[in-house]
């Protein structure tokens, strides 16, 4: 966006009109003058940006109001919108005085995102034609690994955050270090082929080619490295590098250095969105049919558009040219594949990844856990794969169901667990499984099956003993089996059937990783204690349970390896449901938690109240201590226990039972309270008891609503809103709210949005 731009979209605020007011209401009681608090005077403070001491001022003007650390909390706080047009006016002085160059390539930085003023992007006073800029987008890694290219290591890399949305196209320049991956690569892709006998006719003492044959080399190698077929131009560029390269090194090295260029041409690492197509009035350019297509594909999926079979239909016919064309497209496609394909590789992944980077509950497994914690604090199997597989599942459910979508991702609680999310297959698999352990002669066909791997298998060769042992315990274990299957039957429990990984089902063994969802777990040799549902998704306590911030895969992910994390789950709170913004933390300030084993957790955050903290601890806190309501392995608890020397007891095993029996544990009720403020809504703000109440409030907010639209259009646009967006999110937002909480009419709204389709 260029500096003129912005000094449009912010408008005409001038210091009289705009500043000095505000300033006068909010300020001067407390900055005037050689008393004033911090010692900063606000009254001497001229419009003169041409000084940079004033300058500099202004800049920590803006940054107290847009970190909301001025005015104080307790005192009357402005309007958004006043606070909005004073950051306004400190933006347009920075551009006519050139200030705003330096700082804008930092707003540009993922980091900054929240940075646009919430209530200006979705108040409708903006009207400036969305577009975006004109810009190069270096691939993916996962664009990368579909292209084919075997076990190579990918050159490109996300230079964003695993902590938030991570593919920025302004970020994704190729360096020096990218091109020399590039060759490695190349070289690694060539030499398997060469051994595989790819090139056999380009070996020496080989006939050489005519010119048909090489050109059909071209497009064959074309299409292979860059993913389409080659146009024209560049067949006939190629041919004569590749005449020329095998005149000067022969027929193989010579192939091999055309196939080597084709890896450092542009295309093999960028995305091209230059906007080729017509020209408006406002002299944004629309994006070409071809880079309509590649957009949408890339937007979608991690292959170029004639891997699918909507959007390559769409191109062949012609039909790519209008922005009804692109509405009509990407409606097509969420319909018909949102949630189709393999369990584990979607037929449009990208959608699924959203949610991973904006919930970051896939990195559960991420946060080490300690085995012998794990043991004493009662934690069977912590097996975090598949509490995220649960999580994911609920969101697919979720987008099934297509309504009220983000309301229901942050309150509902309906999970699924140890299920395959598939209704019809589960029955299916549940009643062959009880057809087969109900049968006649199971034990003795189990016996057999393990007789014949036995044979097969050479670390039994010749150990009669060893043999006949692993022979016995087979048949224990498929008595067990019928025994446990028949009590089960006749409790009217469904036994959990043990899932087999195939298209449409993870492999789910047994119950016994289900303890952080407070349900008893059971292996699959253990009587079933739970009454496993069949059909899912089961609904959880409401107490309990309210949405995926309740779910122990995001609790998991967002705690310390031995503890809960109530900064940063409040940190993400504020970013990522309230659009909040934060600053630095001071270097001389040190944010560590003290330990003490006689105080709980929140107890021991009691220092980050004292004034300096709280400054910005007050926005995060109160939204983090809510969840103290779970322990770090995702378990809904009630209260804290202490033992004799009033120290905070964790153990959860068979002692921690002897001494609760035996009255050597003292209790505490959890203390869960936590606030919500800068909602913008007053029905929303406010104490709540602890995070299901605070996630009722929220999941049905506006705030909350609006919040995770403009996340999701960063990772669609790759790049942070600018005021010139308003007129794209509000659309989106009234496109979701007029379908119901629709997800699939914010993704087509967004994807067919000027912010989208056109460039400048």
């Amino acid at each position: 966006m260029t500096l003129e731009g912005l000094a449009q979209e912010q408008g005409e605020h001038s210091f009289e009109q705009a500043v000095r007011p505000f300033l006068l209401s909010h300020c001067l009681d407390c900055h005037t003058g050689k008393e004033a608090e911090a010692e900063f005077d606000l009254e001497s403070l001229t419009a003169d940006f041409s000084s940079n001491e004033t300058a500099n001022r202004w800049i920590k003007v803006m940054h107290a109001l847009k970190f909301e650390e001025m005015p104080p909390p307790e005192e009357a706080q402005p309007a958004a919108i006043e606070k909005a047009n004073v950051v306004n006016w400190i933006f347009q002085k920075m551009v006519e005085t050139d200030r705003f160059e330096a700082y804008q390539k930092k707003l540009l930085a993922p980091e900054y995102g929240n940075w646009v003023n919430h209530e200006q992007l979705f108040s409708g006073e903006i009207d400036t034609p969305p577009f975006s800029p004109s810009r190069l987008w270096r691939l993916s890694p996962e664009i990368f690994a579909s292209r084919g290219f075997g076990d190579a290591k990918s050159p490109f890399t996300y230079l964003t955050s695993e902590r938030g949305i991570r593919d920025y196209a302004a970020m994704s320049l190729a360096d020096q270090s990218t091109v020399q991956m590039k060759m490695i690569v190349a070289d690694s892709f060539l030499a398997d082929r060469e051994k595989r006998g790819d090139f056999a006719d380009f070996a020496v003492g080989q006939p050489t080619f005519e010119a048909r044959e090489l050109h059909g080399v071209i497009r064959r190698e074309f299409k292979r490295v860059i993913g389409r077929e080659p146009n024209h131009e560049e067949k006939d560029k190629y041919f004569k590098f590749l005449v020329q390269n095998i005149k000067i090194g022969g027929q193989l090295d010579g192939l091999k250095t055309t196939i080597k260029a084709m890896f450092l041409s542009p295309e093999a690492i960028y995305r091209m969105e230059f906007g080729l197509g017509e020209v408006d009035k406002f002299g944004r350019r629309m994006l070409s049919s071809d880079e309509l297509a590649y957009s949408l594909a890339y937007a979608l999926t991690d292959h170029g558009p004639d891997r699918n079979r909507l959007i390559s239909e769409a191109m062949a016919k012609g039909e790519l040219k209008t922005k009804k064309d692109v509405q009509r497209l990407v409606q097509q496609l969420v319909d018909q594949q949102l949630t189709t394909g393999h369990w584990d590789r979607k037929d449009l992944p990208r959608i699924r990844r959203f949610f991973d980077e904006f919930f970051g509950f896939h990195r559960a497994g991420s946060v080490f856990k300690d085995n012998e914690r794990q043991r004493v604090e009662k934690i069977r199997q912590w097996n975090t794969s598949m509490l995220v597989f649960d999580a994911s599942l609920l969101i697919e459910h979720v987008l099934k169901n297509d309504k009220d979508v983000i309301a229901e991702l942050l309150t509902t609680n309906k999970f699924f667990v140890a299920h395959p999310g598939d209704n019809q297959y589960a029955r299916k698999r549940y009643d062959e499984k009880i057809a087969e352990v109900t049968a006649p002669g199971y034990i003795e066909t189990q016996v057999k099956k393990r007789r014949e791997q036995i044979q097969r298998d050479f670390n039994f060769k010749e150990m009669p003993k060893k043999s006949e042992q692993a022979i016995l315990a087979t048949r224990r274990e498929a008595t067990q089996t019928v025994a446990n299957f028949q009590k089960e039957l006749q409790e009217g429990i469904y036994s959990h059937p043990s899932f087999p990984f195939t298209a449409k089902s993870r492999g789910i063994g047994d119950l016994l990783y289900i303890g952080p969802y407070n349900l008893p777990d059971s292996g699959r040799l253990d009587e079933q204690q739970w009454a496993w549902p069949l059909e899912q998704p089961v609904e959880m306590p409401t107490d309990q349970r309210a949405g995926l911030l309740t779910h122990p895969a995001w609790l998991a992910a967002h705690s310390l390896n031995e503890g809960n994390d109530p900064i940063q789950r409040g940190i993400w709170v504020y970013k990522r449901l309230l659009a909040g913004v934060l600053g630095d933390v001071p270097p001389d300030v040190d944010a560590s938690v003290s330990t003490d084993p006689h105080r709980t957790l929140r107890e021991r955050m009691e220092p980050l109240r004292a004034e300096r903290c709280w400054k910005c601890h007050r926005k995060i806190n109160p939204l983090g201590e809510p969840f103290e309501l779970f322990d770090d392995w995702g378990r809904y608890r009630t209260h804290h226990y202490f033992d004799e020397d009033n120290k905070v007891y964790l153990r959860r095993d068979g002692q921690f039972d002897q001494k609760l029996k035996d009255g050597q544990l003292t209790t505490r009720p959890i203390n869960s309270v936590g606030e919500i403020r800068f909602s913008g809504d007053p029905k929303v703000d406010g104490e709540v008891k602890d995070a299901v109440e605070m996630m009722h409030r929220l999941g049905h907010s506006d705030r909350v609503r609006q919040s995770f639209i403009r996340h999701l259009f960063r990772y669609f646009m790759g790049r942070n809103e600018m005021l010139s967006d308003s007129k794209t999110l509000i659309e989106a937002e009234q496109a979701y709210l007029k379908h119901g909480g629709s997800f699939k009419a914010l993704v087509v709204s967004l994807l067919s949005s000027d912010s989208f389709i056109y460039r400048r």
